[in-house]
């Protein structure tokens, strides 16, 4: 896999471990890897000892206008998009069609009249993996269940064979100069960011008074869904007494993942913590073959195919709403439309719009993992492993508070 990452760093402008990962499952299907695999990715990185850009960026300053424009284009690499192709299988297209293809992975007891797997990728059944945990679907009383045969008759598909990958047709150039690395361009901007930063904690005990104030807050918690999950849960007073506020200053800006049960309860924490709810982002989700998920996991009385992220700012004392001079408005629209990854794991796409709207300041994602880490944010959760932290003064507060 090394040489093939290096093959593919040599031939494209990769931004960031995502987009690699994307190509190499297009490009090399013989690795049999899929989207589950970014930790994967992200070890061999650091065995090559390469770093890949972040995809942070500064805020836009009128005296460096052409260097700005070819740095925002960076982040949404279009010239690297991989199209699929609607009619999904070569045989119900055209030879001529230059977009993507699946091809129909046959086993003996596959049955074309049964259309496709409702979990394509994701079935556990089918390539013979276990869910990633013991789940109700394990329970005694459910031993009988469809999901536990192994041999799921339905189709799945992988990428059709690909052509070889082509030099990117698109140089960044300020200068004269070729910026192929990201952190070539914050150093030319003077952009001061940390690498990415983790602390494995219980996040019900923890002393948020050393961490300090932040611009952007980032949670995903374990809501109390009332199902068997493959991790801890907080009831809703425990969520209720989360002291964001302590985090927060006022302007910083929240994005909240919900779950259907906990809807109005995130409005109430939203409250409880001093925030107004300005905005909700909505995720579609699709599966492998960039469709509607039809057959969820979740969901009582409907299949869920969508997520909620509510998103709220932190008002004044007097209750007022007053937008920090950093936020740009206006950039991004409501809705994420990303594939399904791992249980719990949320889009990245939602990562590239807090980076647009807030380009600078401090970020923090709370009941994170190590996935979760990026350039300029930190990361914590009880899952994370390791402590990293590169940030002294946070490092002397952190040490402080332990002795």
């Amino acid at each position: 896999m090394e040489s093939a990452i290096l093959e593919l760093i040599s031939h494209n402008d990769i931004t960031d471990p995502n987009q690699l990962l994307r190509l190499l499952i297009f490009h090399y299907p013989s690795l049999n890897l899929s989207f589950n695999h970014y930790d994967l990715i992200t070890d061999s990185l650091s065995n090559l000892r390469l770093s890949l850009p972040s995809t942070s960026y500064t805020p836009f300053s009128p005296q460096k206008p052409s260097l700005y424009s070819s740095y925002a284009r960076s982040i949404i690499p279009d010239e690297n998009f991989i199209q699929i192709c609607p009619n999904t299988t070569r045989s119900d297209c055209t030879l001529e069609c230059t977009s993507v293809h699946f091809q129909p992975i046959l086993k003996p007891y596959s049955d074309h009249s049964f259309g496709h797997c409702s979990y394509l990728n994701t079935c556990y059944p089918f390539y013979n993996n276990t869910p990633p945990s013991l789940s109700n679907a394990f329970q005694a009383t459910k031993l009988n269940s469809p999901r536990l045969d192994r041999t799921c008759r339905y189709l799945h598909f992988e990428l059709e064979q690909p052509t070889p990958p082509t030099k990117s047709r698109y140089t960044d150039l300020v200068d004269g100069e070729s910026l192929n690395y990201r952190s070539d361009l914050d150093k030319l901007l003077n952009n001061k960011r940390f690498p990415a930063q983790y602390l494995n904690c219980d996040l019900r005990s923890f002393d948020y008074n050393t961490l300090g104030k932040f611009q952007i807050i980032v949670a995903d918690p374990p809501w109390d869904i009332h199902m068997s999950l493959p991790y801890g849960t907080l009831t809703d007073d425990e969520m209720r007494k989360m002291p964001m506020s302590t985090l927060s200053e006022e302007g910083t800006l929240i994005f909240l993942w919900v779950t259907g049960r906990a809807m109005d309860l995130g409005r109430e924490c939203l409250s409880i913590w001093g925030f107004k709810r300005v905005e909700e982002i909505a995720w579609v989700k699709i599966n492998q073959l960039q469709r509607l998920i039809r057959t969820g996991r979740t969901g009582h009385w409907l299949n869920h195919t969508k997520e909620h992220c509510l998103v709220g700012i932190k008002v004044s004392e007097d209750g007022v709403v007053r937008w920090p001079e950093w936020l740009n408005k206006g950039i991004d629209c409501d809705v994420i439309v990303s594939e399904v990854r791992e249980t719990s794991r949320k889009p990245d796409e939602l990562y590239g719009m807090i980076e647009r709207c807030c380009p600078s300041g401090r970020k923090v994602e709370l009941f994170g993992r190590r996935h979760n880490g990026r350039d300029g944010w930190l990361t914590l959760g009880n899952q994370i492993g390791k402590d990293v932290v590169h940030d002294n003064d946070l490092a002397s507060r952190l040490n402080a508070r332990c002795v």
